[in-house]
This record gives structure tokens, C-alpha cells and sequence, in this order.
């Protein structure tokens, strides 16, 4: 089931990636796509974890151990493990688009876990992302209402917060989980955490429409 899931994912990842330069929005696709009844509901997103990342890779050591060599399989877990590193250049790519000088610029991530409402950090997918980030000297905020900020900093190296930082204007937003406590965030508190020329970045569809969000 896990490695059903992660091929099934797959798809969407790079159905996600074709929109993007067909210049679609990804959700709205989908959307309309599940108006048919037997239509599988898949998100396009980051796949991490303990199980869907990693049994794929038990089933294909098993496989080449008795002579066969599994394509399909591996095909989604390249797609789904290169999706931390697209996901990155785009945010690099909307902020260029803004002559942010990169250097200079302050992102916020919005949840760190695997999955939403859980305190799982195991194989997040997010410190890839926040890593590729880093690497163009961006400074980064990090807040996720369910992990432990100490359990962060020894496994990751990372400061986290459970909670937003109030008075500090973003370049960009990024949300990456959808916490239930994101889910409930009012307009006027997305408006506040970007300053003029920020972005947000709706990975999960759960941003106001009318806010603009950049969703893939």
C-alpha cells in the first residue's frame, strides 16, 4: 500500500510539474479531475516519512535480490525525492522574479512535520527544502505548533518555534503543512507576515484565494 501510494503521489508530483509550465494551477486541475467519480484523490506535495519514502526501497531490494530490476517503482521514488529540490528553485525563481536579493531575504516555513497534525519529524522532506534555501543564504523562520523544539535542533541542527513570531514582515511565506492551526489563520494574519512585494506559497491549497497565493 505504501509503495501503491508513493507511485500514485508520484504522478501528481510530475502532473504538478507539467502544469506548472503550462501555466495551470495544479489544484484547480485536480479539482475538476474528481467531478469523476472514480477518480483517485491525490495531492501533489512533499513525501517523507517512515513508511512511504522508505518502503519502496525495501520492496526494490527484494526484487533485484531475486534477479529483477523494478522501474515503475523507482521512477516515483526519483520523482518524489527531487520534488524537496523543485519545489526550492521555484520559491528562488518568484523571489528573483521580485529582485529580492536573495541574501537579504527572510522566508518563513510554515510546518516541519511529515504530515499534518502529527509531532513526526522522521524523513521530512521540509529540511530539504529549507537546506537548498539556506544554501543561497536566505534566513529562515521556522513554526510548527506540534514538534519539539529541542527534538529539532538535536536530529536537524534547526531553531524552530511552535508558534508565529509577531512584528516580523516575510519575503516569502511557505506553507508546507497543513496544520489545522494554519487552516484556521484569518486574511488579515497571512497579510501581516509579508511585507509589499512578499509571496506566499500555498503547497497545500489552504490560503485565501483572494490573497494571490503562488500554488502549484
Amino acid at each position: 500500500e505504501n509503495t501503491q501510494r508513493d507511485i500514485n503521489i508520484a504522478l501528481i508530483n510530475e502532473l504538478a510539474i507539467i502544469f506548472k509550465l503550462l501555466d495551470l494551477d495544479t489544484l484547480d486541475v485536480l479539482e475538476a479531475a474528481s467531478t469523476k467519480w472514480n477518480f483517485l484523490k491525490f495531492k501533489p506535495g512533499l513525501v517523507g516519512g517512515h513508511c512511504i519514502g522508505v518502503d519502496p526501497y525495501y520492496l526494490t531490494y527484494k526484487a533485484q535480490s531475486i534477479g529483477y530490476s523494478p522501474e515503475v517503482v523507482l521512477a516515483g521514488r526519483k520523482i518524489n525525492d527531487d520534488m524537496s529540490k523543485w519545489l526550492a528553485n521555484q520559491i528562488i525563481l518568484e523571489m528573483r522574479k521580485r529582485n529580492t536579493i536573495l541574501s537579504n531575504a527572510k522566508v518563513l516555513i510554515l510546518g516541519f512535520t511529515f504530515k499534518e497534525n502529527c509531532p513526526d519529524i522522521r524523513n521530512t522532506k521540509v529540511y530539504d527544502v529549507i537546506k537548498i534555501l539556506k544554501e543561497k543564504k536566505i534566513k529562515i523562520d521556522i513554526t510548527d505548533p506540534h514538534v519539539n523544539p529541542k527534538e529539532v535542533q538535536e536530529v536537524y541542527g534547526l531553531n524552530i518555534s511552535n508558534s508565529l513570531i509577531n512584528n516580523i514582515k516575510y519575503d516569502a511565506v511557505v506553507c508546507m503543512v497543513a496544520h489545522k492551526l494554519f487552516t484556521k489563520l484569518g486574511k488579515s494574519t497571512w497579510e501581516n507576515l509579508i511585507d509589499e512585494k512578499g509571496i506566499i506559497f500555498d503547497l497545500k491549497g489552504i490560503v485565501p484565494r483572494e490573497l494571490n497565493p503562488l500554488r502549484i
